[in-house]
């Protein structure tokens, strides 16, 4: 039988590397999301973006999708200008025309200035919905400019204070003629101290509601409702699609199937081995770390894990893995709470029982996410393939948004033909 006639729904993909105004948007408007939007420049080249928020922090992430090779994290500088952060020595200058932005000026340092003008146009609207617990969510429906229904994504946050806004993680899909639903995390605030992560089930809770917001819509097609999501996201993506049957499919980018606790200690084991630790001093602290987390997993208080370090506190190893005294002392009693009840959460038996399509993107390299043992938890949990290789072994993916694009043209999932007529297609 023919990998393609396998009944199988998951695809793995390895890549070495969250009333209607219409846009253009007034510069009138204190909202920074008039920047976001899709720009032909005259070299063809299609950069794509908007606001980007990651770790509390909001800048500007614009980007060629389709072979990166310009791009940047800018910041404001003025009215109409971004400069970037990375790389060093780029501006975009944005054109105001009729009230709204038409088009824009690229400059790279020594280089001509680049004209492009806005593509994929779209339209924006507030939402506002509540999840199972009461909880208000706000966020906005992204819309493409031509005529719908349209299939939607609904865009999931990583770890941390996250908000609406994911620059070309979400410009990307409406160039794609999709909409875009996304809402502000739960308890999002830009102050870092007050910042508390909410269990993973809450967070899947507002998933399901989403899906199931985006299916009451009128310009969506609820036969065509995704989720995307990246990191943290592997943990709650997969439960909501599961919990809102309205879900057709799901994209999960450096996700892990493991438990939190395999992937948390995959991620420290890593930290500590660019500390320095290494051979017996690194096996000792994560077989103590694991044991630590295993008391938070079995409801024991933190003083528990107090008693279990106390014959290592003058050991090297332990204070290059643990800082100096007992946990107790660096350990926010929240935080031990919370990893009681969410370490333990395990995405593969959600994915096992979705009935739907799945693109999951894995990192050769990842420092976060265990690459073998989430391959093979995946891999258990329905059966997968990889992309098939002419010399035996799967071959890694061209490109993350290269690969996404084919794989949502090919199972109907995008509408692409809903710019035709508009120019706005190579």
């Amino acid at each position: 039988m023919s990998i393609h006639a396998l009944r199988f729904r998951l695809m793995i993909v390895f890549t070495v590397f969250g009333a209607i105004v219409c846009v253009p948007q007034a510069f009138g408007e204190t909202r920074e999301e008039a920047f976001d939007g899709s720009f032909r420049l005259t070299t063809g080249e299609v950069i794509t973006g908007g606001l980007f928020v990651e770790a509390g922090q909001s800048r500007f992430l614009f980007m060629d999708t389709e072979n990166l090779a310009r791009g940047g994290l800018f910041e404001r500088a003025g009215d109409q200008l971004l400069r970037s952060i990375v790389p060093p020595g780029v501006e975009i200058e944005f054109i105001k025309r009729d009230g709204g932005i038409d088009g824009l000026v690229w400059r790279e340092k020594g280089r001509d200035p680049i004209a492009g003008r806005r593509v994929y146009p779209h339209r924006s609207r507030p939402v506002r919905m509540t999840s199972a617990d009461g909880t208000e969510l706000r966020g906005r429906l992204m819309l493409p400019a031509c005529t719908g229904p349209h299939p939607v994504i609904v865009s999931v946050h990583g770890s941390g204070p996250v908000n609406r806004y994911g620059g070309p993680y979400h410009t990307f899909f409406l160039q794609q003629g999709m909409a875009v639903l996304a809402y502000d995390k739960r308890g999002y605030t830009t102050n870092s101290e007050a910042w508390r992560e909410p269990d993973l089930a809450s967070l899947s809770a507002d998933v399901a509601t989403a899906v199931r917001f985006a299916a009451e819509q009128p310009e969506i097609d609820a036969d065509r409702i995704g989720i995307a999501g990246s990191s943290q996201a592997g943990w709650v993506v997969p439960r909501a699609a599961v919990e809102a049957k309205q879900t057709s499919f799901m994209i999960l980018r450096a996700g892990a199937a493991l438990t939190q606790l395999e992937t948390v200690l995959h991620e420290i084991r890593q930290e500590l081995r660019s500390d320095g630790l290494s051979g017996l001093d690194l096996d000792h602290s994560m077989e103590l770390r694991r044991e630590i987390y295993m008391l938070a997993i079995a409801g024991k208080p933190i003083s528990a894990a107090d008693a279990l370090v106390a014959p290592y506190l003058d050991e090297p190893w332990y204070r290059t893995a643990f800082g100096v005294g007992p946990v107790s002392s660096r350990w926010s009693s929240h935080w031990w709470d919370w990893a009681g009840r969410n370490l333990s959460v395990a995405s593969a038996p959600d994915v096992a029982k979705f009935e739907g399509a799945v693109l999951w993107f894995l990192a050769e390299l990842d420092e976060n996410v265990p690459l073998v043992s989430t391959r093979a938890a995946l891999e258990g949990a329905l059966h997968s393939f990889l992309i098939p290789s002419p010399d035996g072994p799967p071959r890694f993916s061209p490109g993350y948004f290269d690969r996404m694009k084919g794989w949502l043209e090919e199972r109907k999932f995008s509408d692409r033909k809903c710019f035709a007529g508009q120019m706005m297609r190579k």
